[in-house]
């Protein structure tokens, strides 16, 4: 036998199968796959489909929370402007309440100072009038009585005081 000598007989059956495999392929294969392939076409268009609708969703919904981004950075520097305008008036008001405060107190100190000196003048005087009485006592060389010499040395100082002020 020869591998390549024409045989009719099997040029036929050969074509005859190949005719009956294209039909069976056709009718058993290539529809199921096709009609797969179309499914598979319609579900991808189906999901771009809604690919395309969730972005368009998503766009808004982004577009939706900008605008009420926008809204509360608005708001959150409407409170800081107010937080600083307090602020400024609460800092007024403790620097005004401060200010009458160290008013106050400086008063306060001026009267306590002269309640202290005139404290301070009065035992001076005292101790002006015992110094006095001694050196009198010693000076004179007789004895009066403490009651005479303390208003005779009260009387004097009296007397320097109206001339001093």
């Amino acid at each position: 036998m020869d591998l390549l000598a024409i045989n009719p007989g099997l040029i036929f059956w050969t074509a005859v199968t190949f005719v009956i495999l294209l039909l069976l392929l056709r009718k058993f294969v290539w529809g199921p796959i096709l009609d797969a392939v179309d499914r598979r076409e319609q579900s991808l268009k189906i999901m771009f489909d809604n690919a395309e609708q969730a972005k368009k969703e998503a766009q808004e919904l982004l577009e939706r929370y900008e605008g009420q981004l926008a809204q509360a950075r608005e708001e959150v520097n409407k409170i800081i402007e107010e937080g600083k305008s307090k602020a400024g008036k609460s800092t007024d008001e403790i620097i005004a309440k401060a200010r009458t405060e160290a008013t106050d107190l400086l008063e306060r100190a001026k009267v306590e100072i002269g309640r202290e000196r005139d404290t301070a003048a009065a035992e001076i005087r005292e101790h002006v009038v015992k110094i006095s009485l001694k050196a009198a006592e010693r000076l004179i060389q007789k004895t009066l009585q403490e009651r005479d010499h303390r208003q005779f040395i009260e009387q004097a100082i009296s007397e320097i005081d109206t001339k001093a002020q």
